[in-house]
């Protein structure tokens, strides 16, 4: 009897360090800010979809992967978003129908975290560095981070007289334990 205890307790403690806690997803805020002829824009996208697996205490078994309807744009201003859906050189939803983004690496970075994610919007992926918090409260969390990127690395927006190329996008997503 004592050898299958023993057992069962490295069975347990085996299966609770390969892999990291699931996070189910409750509400979620993807925004972003760019600056068109000196006043900033600010818009967010909607239909947020995401596997959250994160063990702050096992980094490498942990894995974020998030899309968002790309569709779902919205700037406060209906002709602007249905441009940026419509044109080839922005959105192009009915093409690109999703914004995708998954970590390929998680770091610890004195309380906070850093994401390393393959970001794709349209037909180009590239890594970006998102650094990001995690904050726990029993069977709740939140996940938030911002970082800035160059639109024309993924071909959104093209030649847009007075457009920076710089966009802040920031993601705040409240999760559950599964």
């Amino acid at each position: 009897m004592r050898r299958i205890l023993i057992f069962c307790f490295f069975v347990n403690l085996t299966v609770t360090t390969l892999f990291a806690q699931n996070w189910k997803p409750v509400t979620a805020n993807v925004s972003f800010k760019i600056k068109m002829l000196g006043a900033t824009i600010d818009g967010k996208f909607k239909g947020f979809s995401g596997t959250l697996k994160f063990d702050p205490n096992n980094l490498p078994a942990s894995s974020l992967v998030a899309s968002v309807d790309a569709s779902t744009i919205d700037t406060d201003n209906n002709l602007r978003n249905k441009h940026l859906r419509e044109k080839s050189d922005f959105f192009n939803v009915a093409k690109y129908p999703n914004l995708k983004m998954k970590t390929t690496k998680i770091e610890k970075d004195g309380n906070n975290y850093v994401g390393y994610f393959d970001l794709t919007i349209k037909e180009t992926t590239k890594n970006v560095k998102i650094p990001f918090t995690f904050k726990q409260d029993s069977d709740k969390a939140s996940f938030q981070g911002s970082t800035v990127i160059n639109r024309r690395d993924w071909s959104v927006g093209g030649g847009t007289f007075g457009m920076s190329d710089n966009v802040t996008f920031t993601v705040f997503v409240n999760v559950v334990k599964e």
